[in-house]
């Protein structure tokens, strides 16, 4: 008989079954590491950038000069200098023109105003503030006592404004205007301006004259601060002076002759005997001694004149050798 046998497979009991890492594991990784990264980067060239604009700031903050500012008082006879800062002012210096340097203490101010009298004429006006890291402006500015600055003044009055030399070597100056002129001034070449107040609508003024040849700048102001001008180029001297003595003997003319720049000629006429004496370059003194005839009158006529054409007063004299 044929047996039919059973057979039965084991029983297999089910569980998790243990994965092992592969190629997706590492690659995950891989990213979270490079974000990690990212971000840890990130923060830093934040943090370095900040720390970049601090120091910009504080080395912009460091590096911040005074303010300085000026403007006029009320009757422009005065600057009011103002300087301020936002960090502490350790001195302010300023001088007129190339003068004594003035100096204004800070005394741990952020703000400083001081009002400066402007001397006669025109002036430059030098300012220096310094704060206490050392960093220092300078600044430069023209005023005229009176009236504004210098770079605001215009030639817009309508004075008629005349300069003639006189015979006695000074300069006239002569103007007329349809409004009072308030004041005047006058300079030679690059020297101190002088003030005139005036207060009237007629000018007639006389000043005197250099010696030599020299640029005059003369401005007048009227009451609105209008301005008339006039640059004239003037020659300054003095006529020679002729001095004719007889000696105590009554046998001799003296005669001197000056002149304060230098003499170029004499023209000397005695007797009716005329003649022309040429001086030696530079000299500005002649002497001379001419003897007295007899039973003559001796009329002498003499005139000098100096190096730039000026003549001298003619001189006429008559003497008898008996008289003294």
């Amino acid at each position: 008989m044929n047996q039919i046998l059973a057979t039965s497979n084991p029983t297999t009991k089910k569980g998790k079954t243990k994965k092992s890492s592969g190629p997706a594991d590492i690659k995950t990784v891989v990213k979270v590491f490079a974000i990690a990264m990212f971000v840890f980067g990130i923060f830093m060239i934040g943090t370095g950038s900040y720390a970049i604009y601090k120091d910009n700031e504080a080395n912009k903050l460091e590096n911040t000069k005074p303010t300085i500012s000026t403007s006029l008082n009320s009757d422009s006879t005065a600057v009011i200098l103002t300087v301020t800062h936002d960090k502490i002012i350790e001195r302010i210096e300023y001088s007129w023109n190339d003068g004594e340097i003035q100096t204004i203490t800070g005394n741990g101010r952020k703000y400083i105003e001081q009002e400066i009298e402007i001397p006669t004429g025109t002036n430059k006006l030098n300012v220096k503030a310094i704060d206490t890291n050392g960093q220092e402006i300078s600044t430069q500015q023209e005023y005229t006592s009176g009236n504004s600055t210098s770079d605001e003044n215009t030639n817009n009055g309508n004075a008629s404004l005349d300069l003639t030399i006189s015979e006695d070597n000074k300069l006239k100056i002569t103007a007329e205007s349809e409004t009072e002129i308030k004041y005047m001034t006058y300079k030679w070449d690059d020297g101190e301006e002088q003030r005139i107040d005036i207060n009237a609508t007629t000018i007639d003024q006389e000043i005197d004259v250099p010696m030599g040849t020299h640029n005059i700048t003369v401005v007048l102001v009227d009451v609105n601060e209008e301005r008339t001008t006039k640059e004239e180029k003037v020659m300054g001297t003095t006529k020679p002076i002729i001095n004719v003595e007889t000696d105590d003997a009554g046998e001799y003319y003296l005669i001197t002759i000056t002149d304060e720049v230098s003499l170029q000629k004499v023209d000397l006429n005695i007797r009716g005997e005329a003649r022309t004496i040429t001086v030696e370059d530079g000299k500005k003194e002649l002497k001379y001694k001419i003897k007295l005839n007899d039973n003559d009158e001796n009329r002498l006529e003499i005139t000098a004149y100096n190096v730039d054409g000026i003549a001298s007063d003619t001189i006429r004299r008559t003497a008898n050798k008996t008289n003294r």
